[in-house]
Order: structure tokens, then sequence, then C-alpha cells
């Protein structure tokens, strides 16, 4: 009667086991830097040597050549270069890309892209990516990760973080020859020689760790399209709140019980009052409550205050504008303060915080030809930004203020002009002051004058 064996397993027929090295053993580090010089001579090129400690002249007798790991890292660092300036350009100064598209940044006329601007983030990319190349490239120029070496199976090679040393010559080697090797090894002094072998019963990747690897890597594909999935999209849900002690930073709002630094069991106030606001440091005086000595602080005598339509940002003196009512000028002071003296040092003083705080619009000769200025108008030609040209501070109309006035200017800005009163001290803004009639006594001429000087036509507005 015939029996069917469907469900046996196939027998095996190919080898269990292949030799991968020979492993000698030695006494003492001499006797394995000897060996080691033997076996470079005899043309080994694949075989290592293990030491519980560093032997001197170990390196030379292998033959080790310089490690590639810099030239890695080299290549790594230009790339992330380029990767780290591409980006920048990409997210600040493209926006033309139908997937992820980037967003210009229109600041003040400022270019799109600056070279200097972007070598902070650049270099913090380069740093990075070298850190990862560095230890990641010795990952891989060691083999590494490496979860079983055949080695450790061997008995006596356990010695080898103890008291023994150990040359192993690779199977791999053009040079090598059981038979031969082993009576090699032998001549050089090895006092024990043992076979190493390669397990080939189980070559197989574990069913559950390739599972696990796909998972992960449809894990991994998740962020970047939930990303693609949103973008664009509005949402009328509060944002996901990734540090939220930045979103919601301790503080405590006026008339309110001040922290407690005890227990709720034994209450500890952090100020013995027990209250959240603390009284103003002596001395200080609310923004707009100054009085005393307007002429010096404020550049207008004491009780001629100017409007808004006059002072600051919304003054309307530009373009040919005017305020439907105009009240009444203050009186500005046409000599500086008593407090101030005028002399060549002060002058100078004001020169160093011109060209810091104003050349950059005004430019150098204060006819409104600086950098930022020459950039924001030649964008504003093209339609790409708005800008109101930097004033000529030799145009007539300007000359003619009193100093306190452009004091005021400097204080509170004026037109589009923004203020400057927070960054500049009261003394320096004086000093300005001083500086601009001294360069406005100099001769230069103003564009409106220049062209009107050529004959030719000024442009309406000017």
């Amino acid at each position: 009667m015939a029996h069917s064996h469907k469900h046996e397993k196939p027998v095996e027929t190919g080898p269990k086991s292949r030799l991968i090295s020979l492993v000698a053993q030695f006494d003492d580090p001499h006797a394995l830097v000897v060996a080691c010089d033997r076996a470079r001579e005899a043309g080994y090129k694949q075989f290592d040597a293990y030491s519980p400690f560093p032997v001197h002249g170990i390196d030379d007798a292998i033959g080790i050549r310089r490690t590639r790991l810099p030239f890695f890292v080299l290549a790594v660092a230009l790339g992330a270069c380029v990767f780290a300036l591409f980006l920048q350009y990409y997210v600040n100064a493209t926006d033309e890309s139908p997937i992820f598209p980037g967003y210009k940044f229109f600041i003040s006329g400022k270019p799109l892209f600056s070279l200097p601007a972007n070598i902070p983030v650049t270099f913090e990319i380069i740093v990075l990516s070298s850190a990862f190349a560095t230890f990641f490239g010795m990952w891989i120029l060691n083999g590494l990760p490496r979860l079983a070496n055949p080695l450790q199976r061997i008995p006596m090679f356990r010695r080898a973080t103890n008291d023994k040393f150990f040359l192993v010559l690779e199977a791999k080697d053009d040079k090598f020859s059981e038979n031969r090797s082993r009576q090699q090894l032998e001549e050089w002094g090895a006092t024990a020689i043992e076979e190493c072998h390669e397990d080939l019963t189980d070559q197989k990747i574990p069913a559950g760790l390739r599972r696990a690897g796909i998972l992960l890597l449809f894990a991994l594909l998740l962020p970047p399209a939930l990303i693609y999935r949103v973008s664009g999209m509005t949402y009328r849900q509060p944002r996901l709140h990734v540090v939220p002690d930045m979103d919601w930073q301790d503080r405590y709002n006026p008339q309110t019980r001040g922290p407690n630094i005890g227990t709720p069991e034994r209450p500890r106030p952090l100020f013995a009052d027990g209250r959240a606001m603390r009284k103003p440091v002596p001395g200080t005086i609310a923004r707009g409550d100054l009085t005393e000595n307007d002429e010096y602080f404020r550049g207008y005598k004491t009780g001629t205050a100017p409007s808004e339509s006059q002072s600051g940002p919304y003054a309307a003196i530009q373009d040919g504008m005017a305020a439907p009512e105009t009240p009444p000028e203050p009186e500005w002071v046409d000599v500086f303060p008593e407090d101030i003296t005028v002399d060549a040092d002060f002058v100078k003083r004001g020169k160093q915080r011109f060209e810091i705080y104003c050349v950059a619009c005004h430019g150098y000769d204060g006819n409104g030809e600086g950098l930022v200025n020459q950039r924001a108008v030649s964008l504003a030609a093209t339609g790409d930004a708005a800008w109101t040209a930097a004033k000529s501070l030799h145009d007539p109309a300007v000359k003619s203020q009193p100093v306190g006035r452009i004091f005021d200017t400097i204080s509170n800005g004026r037109a589009t002009m923004g203020p400057y009163k927070d960054q500049i001290p009261v003394k320096d803004r004086w000093a300005i002051a001083a500086y601009v009639k001294a360069l406005q006594k100099t001769g230069i001429k103003s564009p409106a004058d220049l062209a009107n000087d050529q004959g030719t036509a000024t442009p309406a507005g000017n």
C-alpha cells in the first residue's frame, strides 16, 4: 500500500558551515607584532590583530592605511552646504513650485536671498551633517552593525580582553590556504590555532523582523503624507502645540495673586504682600508723562506739543498730501538746549551715530542714496515692493527746519520713516541733529536742485 509523504521536510544537502578564518593565539605582544610583520611580508592583506591593550607598532606591522572617513565627512559637509543654501533659497525666495511652494519674504526692500544672512543656518546644518557622517561613516567602514561575530564562539578567543593576543587570517584573502596558512602561523610562533566557521544553517531574516521593518517603513511615510494632505488647507481647530511652554508662558495679570513658592499645605508667597504687581522702579516716568524740560527731551518749547499729523509716522507730509485741517505748528527750538555743548567731539559723535542708523537709507552724503533705499526703489519700480524714497536732507524744505524739528523726526519718525527714540539715547539724537546741520552746510545739492541746474524736468512730488 502506497503512503503519501507530502508533509515531510526536505532533506538539507548543503554545507552547514564554512571556514572564514584561522585564529592564532600568542602569549605576548612582541610575538604578535612579529607575526603581523611576517604576515604582511608574506603578502596577506585580509588579516587583523586583537589585543587586551594598545600595542606599540602594531599599526605599521599590519600595514593599516589612513582612514577614508575624513574624505567621506568632507563630501557630506559640501553636500550639506549646497543643500542648506538651496533649501533657504527655495523656502524664502521662490513660490513657483506647485508642490510645497516656498514663500517670498519682502522685508524693507531687502533682497530675497542674501548669502551672508544664510550663513548661520548653513553652518549649523554642516556641523550636524558632519557629526552624523562621522558616526554612521565609522559604522559603515567597520562593517557595523554586526549582530553576531563567529569569533565569539571560540572559547580561547575570550582571553583577547584579558591576557592573550590573537592574529586572525581571513579565508577570503588571495594568499590564504588552510594547510599552508596553518603551517605559517606555527612558524611565526603561535601557541594555539583554531578554525573559525560561519554557521550557514540559518541565514534568513526572521519573519517577525521583516514585518516590523515593513510597518516601520509605512510609519515613516505617514508624516510627509499628512503634511502634503494639510498643505493649503484651513482649519477652525487650534493648531498643534508641540512646545506648550512657549505658547503658554507663566505670567500674572494685574490685580492677581502672586506665585506661591511653598506647598499647598504651607503656602509661601514669592512677595511679602502676596501680589503679583510690583511698584515701579523709583524714578520711573510713564511714557508721555515727562513734563520737565520739553526742549531737551522733545525738541519744542513747553506748551506747544505737536499733533499726530505733525510728528510721528502719521504725519501727513509726503507725496504732496496735507492734512484736512492743519493745526498750528509747534514752536520748535532753533538752538540746542542748554544741556548740550556743541563742539567738534559732539559733532563727531553725531557722525558716528548717523552712519550706524541713518546711512542705510539717507546715504553718507544725506541725499537719500543709501543701499537699502536704492534696493527698495528698484523693487518698487518693478512692482515687487511698496516703498517711499528716502528724503534728501539737502532739500530746501529740510534745510530750513529748526534743529528741534530734526530732533523730533529722529525721535518719532515722520511719514514712512520709523521712530528711533527707543534705539538712540536723547543726547545721541541731538548729536545726529548737529551732524545733519553740519552736513547741510557743506553745499551739497539735492537731486531736485541738480536737476534744475541742468535744465531737466523734476518729477512731480519731489
